[in-house]
């Protein structure tokens, strides 16, 4: 009910009291056509919404954030009595609420198509499909709508592929832990072999030598490339919906585009999601990057273990690791610490700080950390 709806049914009580105080035929007249306006509307817009049938499909099932896509729907209805517009609420990616709406208009009985152009601002699955239809008689008097049930499409927004450079991972022999990372074994080789020219007397097996009466020299298994450690910082982010959603897509480009760099340059990379549901993405080559992808455009920033215990519980994990990378969108001092912890115990350690309000207190902190080893990155959104 809107205000033309109130004026139309205060006019009709005015006009039946006038006519029957007065007895003059014209007030019962006047009435009699503002109840029929009132009949004809109500009867319409039910109709209408009553015989509706909408179908929606989407030009593509996956797009990359930022891209927009093509939405199709169409639209019929078997009201004979005109209305003045259809209204369609659908469920689609959105900045803030998640819903889009449109206004049609078609004619009884005839299927129209209409084509609209939307954004996929952020990373995600979204179900593309209708909640609600509304419908509006021709005189503006009454708007009804229902709920409206339809199959759905899915649409992946995958995340942008950025370009990032990698973190080389030498032998890392600055750290306390230096020796205790060591993985060579000097009393265990993995086998024998014959005596070739340049090999040290220090190899030689010399007990197997005379048994075969020949020169064995003692092999060992090549130690595994160091590989990389990826922690995206997936705890609950307090800010606006659109300023929450644009910072997990930036924390989780950022971890998708150093894991990517990181299997170019050769060396392996582990990336744990601690969200609500733990799991593990790891590869060696870049034929296993796809699952990378897909993970992380699905997870959720839902984790209840703050990140400054996070970094603490993968300080064990460090025995193997030539790196880590710390993505975060709050640098706190507990943070800072943490990375210095790791870079004291020997690993080379990249921290990359996600913001949208660079302040001269955070830039201080990361000026200190980068003069004790840490490499700093820095993604001001403001910026671009």
């Amino acid at each position: 009910m809107n205000a033309r709806t109130v004026g139309a049914l205060l006019g009709m009580a005015a006009l039946l009291v006038t006519g029957l105080s007065t007895g003059v035929r014209v007030y019962y007249l006047l009435f009699g056509v503002l109840a029929s306006m009132l009949l004809i509307a109500l009867v319409s817009t039910v109709w209408a919404l009553a015989t509706l049938k909408v179908s929606i499909s989407t030009d593509v099932n996956r797009a990359t954030r930022g891209d927009r896509m093509g939405l199709v729907f169409t639209v019929r209805h078997l009201s004979f009595m005109p209305v003045a517009y259809i209204g369609i609420e659908m469920d689609v990616p959105s900045q803030v609420t998640g819903t889009h709406e449109v206004t049609v208009r078609a004619a009884a009985l005839k299927r129209r198509t209409f084509r609209q152009v939307l954004l996929c601002p952020h990373r995600g699955v979204y179900q593309i499909g209708l909640r609600r239809a509304s419908a509006e008689d021709v005189f503006g008097l009454i708007r009804l709508s229902k709920r409206m049930k339809s199959s759905n499409a899915i649409l992946e927004v995958a995340l942008r592929d950025r370009k990032a450079d990698a973190m080389a991972l030498g032998n890392v022999d600055d750290g306390p832990m230096y020796f205790s990372r060591s993985t060579e074994d000097t009393a265990s080789p993995s086998d024998v072999r014959a005596w070739q020219n340049g090999d040290s007397l220090k190899k030689v097996h010399w007990k197997l030598s005379m048994r075969r009466r020949q020169v064995l020299v003692r092999t060992y298994e090549e130690s595994a490339r160091p590989d990389t450690l990826i922690l995206p910082d997936l705890s609950p982010i307090p800010a606006l919906r659109d300023q929450q959603l644009t910072l997990e897509d930036e924390i989780c480009e950022s971890a998708l585009s150093i894991a990517r760099a990181q299997l170019e340059a050769g060396y392996p990379v582990r990336m744990p999601l601690t969200c609500s549901v733990p799991m593990e993405l790891s590869a060696h080559f870049m034929a296993d990057f796809a699952p990378f992808g897909d993970a992380l455009m699905r997870v959720p920033f839902d984790s209840a273990t703050p990140y400054e215990q996070v970094l603490m519980m993968m300080t064990p994990r460090l025995q193997r690791t030539g790196g880590a990378v710390l993505i975060t969108a709050r640098l706190t001092t507990r943070v800072a610490d943490m990375a210095l912890k790791l870079r004291q115990s020997g690993v080379r350690v990249r921290l990359v700080w996600i913001s949208e309000d660079v302040r001269d207190q955070s830039l201080s902190m990361l000026e200190r950390l980068k003069m004790d080893g840490v490499e700093v990155q820095v993604r001001n959104l403001r910026e671009g």
